[in-house]
């Protein structure tokens, strides 16, 4: 797989692009060694700092053998956030999505502009000899071990994991979707039948990672691209080249026996007490995904990983002058004002308080959807949402 081949996959739905030269082969990666280090790279924009500090937090609980390097939006960088950094040990790389290059990316959203700044520093530390790279969506990824230890015994491979099993590329509108408008429907027909591979966490030998950030970068940096982009459209770009074998080494692992679990397919189990994370075989999981979806278990990591960082979980007294109703959507398609990152009501209440003209919010999916609504309105059951209005 090459290059020139993942952008043959793009123009199969449009105009001919220009051939870019393919990649030379590398030698394989070597076996680990007591000198070898690992990386783990992400890009988090907009982040609150309680994700960011179980993501890094538990990574360094789990593992010190390995670079961490996150890209982080100038605006989002602030004390809280250095502390972080400072604490473990994060390579922390400023943006400004202002400047990015081509400049379509700059309203692309983060989760398609990130491939092109990793594979760009992927390529810089080559001659770091990395044995494996890691990459993860950072506001929503907790460890529980070493996952390069658990996972990297060969030497060449590129591990992409199912999201959701309960359905194909083809009987989900979200997947099917971004395939469809992205490379049209005939690929999105091909790949009907194909489960749906997650891009959240990907995990590969260096060599192999590098490859494959360089095919995503090159996917999503094509002008061909840009009328597609939305959030969330990286995954169809993943599952296309996954299942096109242009990916090198490549092996899907089912949700039933994988080291990562996306909880969002609903297959993995969390222990009540311990608050492990397991397959269903009884293996507990290296790497832990989209773990807001399990508000006990986020409330869980917050409490051990972020707690002890003055600024990153705000007091439950921020929310004293809202009354809160929860597991409901109170304002459902009423006086959106403005949505914001947050995991905890109080993350809400705080927002609120800042933003003008806020009288409300909802807080469903790790988001604040801020509201202008001075009273409740219909209430739309909603598991795990939680609505508040200022009294």
């Amino acid at each position: 797989a090459t290059i020139n081949s993942a952008r043959a996959l793009l123009a199969e739905h449009g105009a001919p692009v220009q051939p870019v030269e393919a990649t030379p082969a590398q030698p394989v990666v070597a076996p680990a060694s007591s000198g070898t280090k690992d990386l783990v790279i992400g890009l988090a924009k907009e982040i609150d700092a309680k994700n960011l500090a179980v993501f890094a937090a538990s990574l360094r609980q789990t593992t010190t053998n390995c670079d961490l390097v996150l890209f982080v939006d100038r605006p989002s960088i602030d004390r809280t956030l250095h502390t972080i950094v400072e604490r473990f040990s994060v390579d922390l790389i400023p943006y400004d999505p202002a400047t990015l290059q081509p400049p379509q990316l700059r309203k692309f959203h983060a989760s398609t502009l990130r491939w092109p700044l990793i594979s760009r520093e992927l390529d810089k530390r080559r001659a770091r000899n990395y044995r494996g790279v890691l990459f993860a969506d950072v506001r929503d990824t907790a460890f529980q071990s070493d996952p390069f230890g658990a996972m990297l015994t060969t030497q060449q491979v590129f591990y992409g994991f199912n999201g959701v099993e309960s359905r194909t590329i083809g009987e989900c509108g979200w997947n099917g979707g971004w395939i469809r408008d992205c490379f049209g429907e005939a690929k999105r027909r091909k790949l009907a039948s194909k489960p749906i591979v997650c891009s959240g966490v990907s995990i590969a030998t260096f060599e192999e990672g590098r490859l494959y950030a360089a095919q995503m970068a090159e996917v999503v940096s094509d002008a061909q691209f840009a009328p597609c982009e939305r959030n969330g459209v990286d995954q169809g770009v993943h599952n296309v080249l996954m299942h096109e074998n242009e990916v090198k080494h490549a092996v899907i692992v089912s949700q039933r026996t994988a080291l990562v679990a996306n909880l969002q397919a609903k297959v993995a189990s969390v222990d009540p007490r311990s608050h492990k994370v397991a397959n269903p075989r009884g293996d507990v999981v290296s790497v832990v995904h989209q773990y807001d979806r399990f508000p006990n278990l986020a409330a869980f990591y917050y409490e051990t990983y972020a707690r002890s960082i003055p600024g990153a979980v705000p007091d439950a007294s921020a929310c004293a002058s809202y009354e809160v109703r929860n597991d409901v959507d109170a304002f459902k398609g009423r006086c959106d004002l403005a949505v914001s990152g947050g995991a905890h009501p109080a993350d809400c209440c705080v927002k609120c308080q800042k933003t003008p003209s806020c009288r409300a919010w909802t807080l469903a999916g790790s988001q604040c959807y801020l509201k202008t609504c001075s009273a409740f309105g219909p209430l739309a059951r909603m598991p795990g949402a939680v609505s508040g209005v200022k009294k």
